[in-house]
């Protein structure tokens, strides 16, 4: 089968959050399988770009993408506007357009990833023209609390451009029950399957702790808690750091470690505010690789009170390195909880305190809980099943139009 993948940013933008990697694993295992998997996007990664060749197609890791220059007309024309001396996040590629004409008639069919981006308009406008069908993912952004920040502009967005495309899709991908729900609002005519995110089962992991101390400085005997994602008041990171600081005193084994893109200046922020006090909190910034798998095997405990989630990629990866969760309500993964691997509190600093503290001063829960996200990822969401359902959706869509 070819397929063709279109998406605002790929690897290595390690920026971009969970989606880049997302769609990156789904391609590679779909290459390896035997399909014919190519990549249209651009070279973004948030306010910074990749340093990718943007003169053709390159082999990444066993997939064949097509990067395209992202463009910022309005920080060029509007220089002056402090909003925009961060990207804008649409990711408009001017030469993309070009570069989709050639690419969208060689695919059986076309997987577009995240609305409200130039990449995912440009693949509906070029699937419609050569009659190819459409299959369109949103990665959690039209749960009611995401669409709450900038709703006026998202709802003008939705209405003019992403509803005509949803309508006009052969089938919508939601990551669970929370995001069919809220394609069923906003389209309710077109078919919606549910395939959530995948997650890579790793081995044994030896020497984490000796590389988190000399990479960090946080003693082997720690206990180490988590927060792995962008440091954004919408993902609870500065209900993580207030529900520490009431808690330390009383854990002086603990340590916790916010790890992620600071896109708002947290971590400056925090520094400023408390210099001079003692406290035992790491800003590592971006982590990947051997270090980002250590500290996710490191971790005692992993926290994200956010508000809404589509489905947290970093989230599955602690579970699947045996570590335990606290996680809001927003996460929309109930399910974990009811396995034994989670605790599900409000997004407040006080009940996610007050958790933490509980859970840290339990050893042998910890590790039971650990246990059992290890075992609810291996049974539910391993990279096999989601492609292996996504085929079979691209089958059904392709015998559909015939």
């Amino acid at each position: 089968m070819r397929i063709l993948y279109v998406t605002p940013a790929y690897k290595p933008a390690d920026r971009m959050g969970g989606p880049v990697p997302v769609v990156a694993a789904i391609a590679e295992l779909l290459a390896r399988k035997g399909h014919d998997v190519r990549v249209v996007t651009t070279n973004a990664n948030l306010d910074l770009d990749v340093d990718v060749p943007l003169d053709g197609p390159v082999d990444v890791d066993g997939v064949t993408v097509r990067y395209f220059r992202r463009e910022e007309p309005l920080r060029k024309w509007l220089p002056f506007v402090p909003y925009l001396s961060h990207s804008m996040g649409y990711a408009y590629a001017p030469d993309m357009k070009a570069g989709l004409k050639t690419l969208v008639p060689w695919a059986d069919v076309v997987h577009t990833h995240m609305p409200f981006v130039y990449p995912t308009y440009a693949a509906a406008r070029a699937a419609k023209r050569f009659g190819k069908p459409l299959v369109y993912h949103q990665h959690g952004n039209y749960l009611d609390v995401r669409l709450a920040r900038r709703r006026l502009k998202k709802s003008a967005y939705i209405a003019l451009f992403e509803k005509p495309i949803m309508r006009r899709a052969a089938a919508l991908v939601a990551l669970t029950t929370a995001e069919r729900d809220a394609f069923a609002v906003l389209s309710p005519g077109t078919p919606c399957e549910v395939i959530p995110n995948g997650v890579d089962i790793p081995p044994p992991i030896e020497g984490a702790a000796v590389r988190i101390e000399e990479r960090l400085g946080i003693p082997r005997d720690a206990q180490v808690v988590l927060f792995l994602g962008r440091l954004q008041t919408w993902k609870g990171a500065g209900e993580t750091l207030e529900a520490f600081v009431r808690i330390e005193s009383k854990h002086p084994k603990a340590w916790l470690v916010m790890a992620g893109p600071d896109e708002v200046g947290l971590a400056e922020a925090w520094r400023a505010g408390h210099a001079g006090e003692s406290h035992r909190i790491v800003f590592p910034g971006v982590v990947s690789g051997q270090e980002k798998d250590d500290l996710l095997d490191r971790a005692a405990l992993f926290v994200l009170p956010s508000l809404a989630e589509g489905l947290s990629m970093a989230t599955l990866e602690a579970m699947a390195h045996r570590t335990a969760i606290l996680m809001s309500p927003g996460c929309n993964l109930p399910e974990a909880e009811e396995a034994g691997a989670a605790v599900i509190v409000e997004k407040d600093a006080g009940a996610v305190g007050a958790a933490m503290s509980r859970l840290l001063d339990d050893r042998t829960t910890l590790t039971a809980m650990g246990e059992a996200g290890r075992r609810f990822v291996e049974s539910g969401y391993s990279w096999d099943a989601v492609t292996d359902s996504l085929v079979d959706l691209y089958a059904r869509v392709l015998a559909g139009r015939r």
